[in-house]
């Protein structure tokens, strides 16, 4: 009688680094996801949304492309963002004092209130070490995830959404 062969049997051994890569990926992964859940338990508000309300304390009366810049997403994706922050009064839009054609985005009083109570959001630890790290390895890092992510059938040409702003 001949043994079946399993299909672990079949498939190439895995080396050690894709194992490693996996791993780092769910660490992120996970990193996001505790930090946008303890912001929408404590806060009512999603991680993204922290962000938004982070960078607008520090630079207020920031037009859209700008916040996109800030936060380093892009604008379609901070514009769903600072629409939701409307919505509950945290923030509110206004003409520029210095060109009326630009919009600009500014705290409310509720908003300033609600940031009292924020710790620091990860994604800003996460970009400052991008920052912080030498040029040379930003750039090959942000090579090497297009080419994983493009191989994988992760991009599909749309803009993603800003970190865990998945949810309509």
């Amino acid at each position: 009688m001949k043994h079946n062969d399993s299909v672990a049997d079949r498939s190439p051994e895995i080396r050690p680094e894709v194992g490693e890569v996996m791993d780092y990926i769910r660490h992120i992964f996970k990193a996001l996801r505790v930090s946008s859940s303890q912001f929408e338990k404590d806060l009512g508000l999603s991680a993204a949304q922290v962000f938004v309300l982070k960078k607008l304390k520090d630079e207020p009366g920031l037009s859209i492309n700008e916040l996109a810049n800030r936060t380093v997403t892009h604008q379609s994706s901070v514009s769903v963002v600072v629409k939701k922050l409307e919505e509950q009064k945290l923030v509110q839009r206004s003409t520029s004092k210095q060109d009326s054609r630009k919009v600009v985005v500014f705290l409310t009083e509720e908003g300033a209130g609600k940031l009292a109570k924020i710790p620091r959001a990860l994604q800003e630890d996460m970009i400052e070490t991008l920052l912080n790290m030498p040029n040379e390895k930003t750039v090959a890092l942000a090579k090497l995830m297009k080419e994983f992510v493009q191989k994988a059938g992760i991009v599909d040409g749309s803009v993603a959404p800003m970190f865990d702003e998945y949810k309509s």
